[in-house]
């Protein structure tokens, strides 16, 4: 049995179970990314989010830095330079004010930037800040999004990004990020987002967590905010397949993201946003729920 009905509402989006599951759409930025055709350049973004959104996303998420393992690091100063020739072009030229974009880091600097420029371009409302750490990378970033009062997503870590090995660890590590904010005074209940951080994202993190997240994602009803899975092209699906190359992993994504559906996920995070996509978080979705749920806002 289902616990309490899970509910958010950003910029007029509505997230949860009562809601068709959302598309976030990848930009990435970042040319260190473990799946090149996943990059974006600053002259093709605008073209790419327009695509995104006409085939079904209502996010769209805006990286400038990989966190893939082994990716080169850069500076906060070149991501923050990359972000902002993005979002100048985003903001400027989306003409559909209701799609939300987050952006993807884990830097105050980055975060402060990003909704200064959405702030100059009268779309502060649609900002969110999506932080793969858990707010552990940078100490003054909780802070900050307390003090802002932005949408976050937060995914689960406690040393370093995707570091949670295991259920019960990613649940702690969830609530612990969660209870920081609300220590400085920020309500979670009304505007957070989790993600269990699918993804080999240290050498610790083998197949089988992917594999016991996807299979228990509704433990994660517990912390009761919607729940976003990000499987797209991963390796734990190069790993069942015996594809090494991001390519090919096309089909065992779709896989996954039904599984991820049926098991109760409300947010899909994908660099696929295409008929096929749509069609499996329809029917996955239809048969979890046991009746066939209409588009709404």
């Amino acid at each position: 049995m289902r616990s309490k009905n899970i509910h958010v509402a950003i910029h007029g989006l509505h997230i949860g179970d009562d809601y068709p599951v959302r598309i976030m759409g990848v930009l990435n930025l970042s040319t260190e990314s473990f799946y090149k055709k996943s990059i974006v350049q600053p002259g093709t973004i605008l073209a790419k989010a327009k695509a995104m959104i006409a085939a079904g996303a209502t996010m769209l998420d805006v990286g400038g830095r990989s966190t893939a393992p082994h990716a080169p690091l850069i500076s906060v100063e070149e991501e923050k330079n990359r972000v902002e020739a993005a979002l100048n072009l985003l903001l400027q030229g989306l003409d559909n004010d209701r799609i939300l974009i987050s952006i993807d880091t884990q830097y105050k600097a980055v975060a402060d930037y990003a909704l200064n420029l959405f702030q100059h371009h009268g779309k502060e409302e649609q900002f969110i800040i999506n932080d793969v750490s858990g707010l552990r990378t940078d100490k003054e970033l909780a802070r900050w999004v307390a003090d802002v009062g932005k949408p976050i997503i937060l995914m689960a870590s406690h040393g370093k990004p995707g570091d949670s090995l295991g259920v019960d660890q990613t649940l702690k590590d969830l609530s612990a990020s969660l209870e920081l904010l609300e220590r400085l005074g920020y309500n979670s209940s009304k505007q957070s987002i989790i993600d269990p951080a699918v993804g080999r994202w240290i050498p610790e993190r083998q197949p089988l967590y992917d594999l016991e997240i996807l299979h228990e994602l509704n433990a994660f009803r517990a912390i009761r905010l919607p729940i976003l899975v990000a499987v797209s092209r991963k390796s734990f699906i190069g790993e069942i397949l015996g594809e090494k190359d991001p390519d090919n992993r096309f089909f065992g994504t779709l896989s996954a993201t039904a599984i991820a559906v049926f098991n109760g996920a409300h947010v899909i995070r994908t660099h696929d946003v295409d008929k096929e996509t749509n069609d499996v978080i329809k029917v996955a979705e239809a048969i979890a729920r046991k009746k066939i749920v209409k588009e709404q806002s």
